[in-house]
C-alpha cells in the first residue's frame, strides 16, 4: 500500500504534455512581442536620424546661402570690364542663385606689418540641389575659379538623406527688381533613400498546420 501511494503522488507532482505545451505558446508569443518591439523602436530610430541629418544638411545650405547673400553686391554698381573677366553673367535670385559679393582678401599678405588687406570680386553661384560655384578675382584683375562644391552634402554625412532646394523667389517690395531683393524665399525638401523593413514571424502552432486556429502571428493580415 505504501509503494501504491508513492506511485500515484509522484504522477501527481508532475506536469501533463498539454501544460508543456501551452506554456511554450505562451513563452513563443511573449518573445515575438518583444522582438517586434525591439524592431519597431529600432526602425522609428533609424527614420529620425536619416530625418534629422537631411536637416541639418538643410540648415548648412542656409548658413551658406546667407553667408554669401550677406556680401552680395549690386551688378549694376560692378565696371563692366570686370564683370566680362568674370564671365559677365548677370545676377539673378530666381529659380537659382547668381549674384556678385566682396569678400575675402586680394592678393596682399595680410600677415606682413603694414600690408593693407584687399577684398575680391567673387561670382558665387547655387543650384537647386545645392551645388556651389565660385569665380574670384584678385586685386591684380587675375580670375580663378575655386573647387565647386556641394552645400547640401558635407560632414560625411552620407546618401542616407537627399534634400534639395526649391522655388527661389526673390521680394523686392519697392525696390527696383534688376537690384537687389529685400530677401529671398525658397522650399527645402528631404526625401530618404534605401528601404524600411518590417519583419515579423509566426508559428504553425501545436498542430502543425497553417490557416488553423492555433496560429501564431506576430502581425495583422489586412
Amino acid at each position: 500500500m505504501k509503494a501504491n501511494a508513492n506511485r500515484t503522488q509522484s504522477r501527481q507532482a508532475g506536469f501533463s504534455m498539454i501544460e508543456v505545451l501551452v506554456a511554450s505558446s505562451i513563452l513563443v508569443v511573449i518573445v515575438m512581442m518583444l522582438g517586434m518591439l525591439f524592431q519597431q523602436t529600432s526602425l522609428a530610430w533609424r527614420t529620425g536620424v536619416k530625418r534629422a541629418s537631411g536637416y541639418m544638411q538643410v540648415r548648412g545650405a542656409i548658413g551658406a546661402i546667407q553667408r554669401d547673400a550677406s556680401a552680395a553686391v549690386d551688378a549694376r554698381s560692378i565696371p563692366k570690364a570686370l564683370k566680362d573677366k568674370l564671365g559677365g553673367d548677370a545676377q539673378s535670385f530666381s529659380g537659382s542663385l547668381k549674384f556678385y559679393t566682396l569678400n575675402g582678401t586680394g592678393s596682399r599678405d595680410e600677415s606682413k606689418p603694414g600690408a593693407t588687406p584687399l577684398r575680391a570680386l567673387t561670382y558665387v553661384t547655387y543650384s537647386t540641389a545645392g551645388a556651389r560655384t565660385e569665380a574670384v578675382l584678385d586685386a591684380e584683375g587675375n580670375r580663378y575659379d575655386k573647387p565647386s562644391a556641394n552645400v547640401l552634402a558635407f560632414a560625411g554625412l552620407g546618401s542616407a538623406s537627399s534634400p534639395t532646394l526649391g522655388n527661389m523667389k526673390a521680394v523686392y517690395g519697392d525696390l527696383n527688381p534688376l537690384g537687389l531683393p529685400l530677401y529671398i524665399t525658397f522650399d527645402a525638401s528631404v526625401s530618404s533613400s534605401g528601404a524600411n523593413l518590417d519583419i515579423g514571424a509566426a508559428s504553425a502552432g501545436p498542430d502543425k498546420m497553417w490557416n488553423t486556429k492555433d496560429d501564431i502571428k506576430t502581425w495583422v493580415d489586412n
